[in-house]
C-alpha cells in the first residue's frame, strides 16, 4: 500500500484523563496514535522504555506490545488504514496479557512504508486540535463525521510520515543503553559520574545527546524510573514507605518523601491511600 491510497477508518477516540498504570504488555489489533496533552509517563515497550510529556505523538502498529507507566492524560485514536474491516465497527481492548492476545482477530496489519515502524514525534503540539477535531466527531456524530475523520486521520498519518526522520521512533543505540542502564541499576545512587564512566563518555556530552533524543536530563530518567517502580511497590505491596525508598535507592527516607511529593504532588503515603483500580466500568483499556 502507498500513503496516497490510504483511506483510514475511525474505529474508536476517547480522552483518557488519567492512565496511571496499563501493565503488562499487550498488544492492540488496531494502529493507534497517542497524542500526550499533559503530564509524565513512561511508554513501555518489549525492549526498551520511552519518556513522556506533554506533546508528544506516538503512532505504531497492531501487534506492538506496550503498556504505560505513569500519569498523563492523552487523547486516543484507535483505526484502521483502509474501509475494508468498516462493519466491523466496535473497537476491541487490548488483552490483559501478551499470552491472552489472538493474532487472528487484528483488523489489518499492512501499513505504507513510510508508516512500518513505531514514530514518537517531540513538541506535536499542532497537531492536538486535529486530534480534538476527531474526538469531538467520534463522540457527537454527524452525518458528515465519518468521512472528515477519515480525512483528518489520513492528514495526521502524512504528518507523523514527514516527521518520522531515521531515528525519530528508535532512540539512539547509546540512548537506549543509558535507558536501560537506568532501568537496571534505579536501586543504586546513579549519579552523572557513574554513568559517565560506564559508558566512557564526558558528562556534559552524554546529558547534551540524552536530552536531544528524551526531552529530559539523565538525572531526571534516573528520578522517573525510581518513581515508577516506587510507585508500583506502593500500589502492589505493603512495604513500608523508608523499605521502598531503599528498594529504589533512597539512602534517606525524608529525601524520598520530598523526592516523592516534588514530583507526584503527594507523599508517598498520600499516594498508597489514593491508588484506586484504574479499570472502571464502561471505560475503554487503552
Amino acid at each position: 500500500m502507498k500513503l496516497c491510497d490510504v483511506n483510514p477508518f475511525l474505529r474508536y477516540a476517547e480522552l483518557q484523563p488519567s492512565v496511571v498504570s496499563s501493565a503488562p504488555l499487550s498488544c492492540s489489533y488496531d494502529y493507534r496514535i497517542f497524542y500526550i496533552v499533559e503530564g509524565n509517563a513512561t511508554f513501555m515497550l518489549s525492549d526498551r522504555s520511552i519518556p513522556l510529556s506533554a506533546g508528544m505523538l506516538i503512532y505504531f502498529r497492531p501487534e506492538t506490545p506496550y503498556y504505560f507507566e505513569g500519569d498523563v492524560k492523552i487523547i486516543v485514536l484507535n483505526f484502521d488504514m483502509t474501509r475494508r474491516q468498516a462493519h466491523k465497527r466496535e473497537p476491541l481492548s487490548p488483552p490483559k496479557s501478551l499470552t491472552q492476545f489472538h493474532r487472528e482477530l487484528v483488523f489489518e496489519n499492512d501499513p505504507p512504508s513510510e508508516l512500518e515502524s513505531l514514530v514518537v514525534i517531540q513538541k506535536a503540539f499542532e497537531i492536538e486540535g486535529k486530534m480534538q477535531e476527531c474526538l469531538r466527531h467520534y463522540c457527537y456524530p454527524t452525518p458528515f463525521s465519518d468521512a472528515a475523520t477519515s480525512a483528518i486521520v489520513k492528514d495526521i498519518l502524512c504528518y507523523v510520515a514527514q516527521n518520522a526522520l531515521p531515528d525519530e521512533g528508535e532512540l539512539p543505540e547509546l540512548v537506549q543503553k543509558i535507558l536501560l542502564y537506568i532501568q537496571q541499576n534505579y536501586d543504586k545512587e546513579i549519579s552523572n559520574a557513574h554513568i559517565s564512566n560506564e559508558f566512557g563518555y564526558h558528562s556534559y556530552y552524554l546529558n547534551r545527546i540524552f536530552k536531544r533524543s528524551t526531552g529530559i536530563t539523565i538525572h531526571q530518567a534516573v528520578i522517573r524510573e525510581q518513581l515508577r517502580v516506587a510507585k508500583r511497590l506502593l500500589r502492589e505491596t505493603e512495604l513500608s514507605v523508608g523499605a521502598v525508598a531503599g528498594e529504589v535507592g533512597f539512602s534517606d527516607r525524608a529525601q524520598f518523601c520530598t523526592v516523592f511529593r516534588r514530583h507526584t504532588g503527594q507523599t508517598p503515603t498520600e499516594y498508597k491511600k489514593s491508588v484506586f483500580p484504574l479499570d472502571k466500568g464502561g471505560t475503554h483499556a487503552i
